[in-house]
């Protein structure tokens, strides 16, 4: 008996295991240190921002990003 090769299915591995997810990218939602010095109108924030800009550390920058956020937050009273 004669096999007609264009009729028999052909075997892949494709199917037979999962693909692994792929890991899912974070989105940093921290603003751009553009717009940071915008925002730096006082000369503790313009401080603040020279620590942002020199900082190597990930958790230390995004820390002082946190309170560069915080001190921007804050009232300002008028002083009369």
């Amino acid at each position: 008996m004669q096999i007609d090769k264009k009729k028999q299915k052909k075997i892949t591995w494709k199917g037979l295991f999962r693909n692994a997810s792929p890991a899912e990218k974070q989105i940093d939602s921290r603003p751009s240190v553009s717009l940071l010095k915008k925002m730096a109108t006082t000369r503790e924030l313009r401080d603040v921002l020279k620590k942002i800009e020199c900082e190597t550390i990930p958790t230390v920058r995004n820390a002082w990003i946190d309170y560069f956020i915080e001190v921007t937050k804050r009232p300002k009273f008028n002083e009369d």
